[in-house]
């Protein structure tokens, strides 16, 4: 499998729940992050090639927000040591200014960037 990624990828202890932007519905939760995508552990039948919207709830607050909503398109996907879920490879996509930094300031308060 070829690495897309072009920054260090840092795992999260926090429980960083991830939405269906326009249902609310969740999907499943964050595994690792980078302001250029994420890895999520969901049991939705994620399709590799869609760009899903999504809406992100964030452990602490920031600037006043609690959550952050983006596109990200399916990269990768792969079985779970639990078969009921898959691990699935996500990169950012059209991240307007405000929500990147907004990102940024997130990974950097829980320690994410290395």
């Amino acid at each position: 499998m070829e690495d897309y990624r072009h920054r260090p990828r840092k795992n999260t202890p926090h429980l960083v729940k991830v939405l269906m932007a326009d249902t609310g519905r969740m999907v499943g939760r964050v595994v690792d992050i980078t302001a250029d995508g994420m890895m999520i552990v969901t049991k939705d039948k994620i399709v590799v090639g869609k760009t899903y919207e999504f809406r992100i709830i964030l452990p602490v607050m920031v600037h006043h927000r609690t959550d952050i909503t983006l596109e990200a398109k399916a990269i990768w996907k792969n079985s779970d040591d639990n078969p009921v879920f898959s691990k699935c490879g996500f990169k950012f996509v059209n991240l307007p200014g405000e929500e990147g930094f907004l990102l940024e300031d997130v990974m950097h308060k829980l320690n994410l960037v290395g």
